[in-house]
C-alpha cells in the first residue's frame, strides 16, 4: 500500500510515496532532529519507530525506549491513524519525507510554506501523477539520506 500526500484545503494529491516514509524535523524551540517512520497497512497509517538525538520542552519519551548511536529510539503505543497532518508552517524548520528511493522537503512537495497537508493510505485507484497540482516524486536527493539531511 501507498501513502498518499494531499492539500488540506482543496484537498488536491502532491504525492504518491511507497510505504514506508520518514518523516523528519528539527523541534522549533529544542533544535534536536526528530524522526517518526510510518508504514501503510489495511488497518490505516502505523507508526513503527520515532527517534530523537536530544530531550528538552514538549519531547516526552517512553521508559523503554534506547539509547543506539546518541539517539533515543522506541516504538510509540500509538493505534494506527486514518489520517496524519502535518502544518507545514513557515516558522518552523520544515519537514523531509524520505522514502524508499528517494526524499524531498515538505515545502517543496505542497508548492510553497503554510500549505498543511494530510498523510493518508491512498485509494486503490489513487494516480498521484495523473491529478491537477500533483508533482512527481522522483527525488534523488543524496543530502536527504539518513540524519545528514539537517547537517
Amino acid at each position: 500500500m501507498d501513502i498518499c500526500f494531499s492539500l488540506v484545503v482543496g484537498a488536491a494529491l502532491v504525492a504518491r510515496l511507497p510505504s514506508p516514509v520518514t518523516l523528519s524535523w528539527r523541534h522549533s524551540v529544542e533544535h534536536v532532529l526528530i524522526e517518526e517512520e510510518w508504514t501503510a497497512s489495511r488497518q490505516g497509517l502505523a507508526m513503527v519507530s520515532s527517534s530523537t538525538d536530544g530531550l528538552g520542552a514538549g519531547i516526552d519519551i517512553p521508559d523503554d525506549a534506547r539509547l543506539v548511536a546518541n539517539r533515543w529510539t522506541f516504538r510509540p503505543a500509538l493505534a494506527p491513524q486514518a489520517q496524519v497532518q502535518l502544518a507545514n508552517s513557515r516558522f518552523a524548520l520544515g519537514y523531509a519525507v524520505c522514502w524508499p528511493g528517494g526524499c524531498a522537503q515538505l515545502v517543496d512537495l505542497a508548492g510553497g510554506w503554510d500549505r498543511a497537508v494530510r498523510m493518508a493510505l491512498c485509494d486503490e485507484d489513487a494516480d498521484g501523477l495523473a491529478m491537477p497540482g500533483a508533482r512527481s516524486v522522483v527525488y534523488s536527493r543524496p543530502e536527504f539520506h539518513g540524519s545528514q539531511r539537517f547537517r
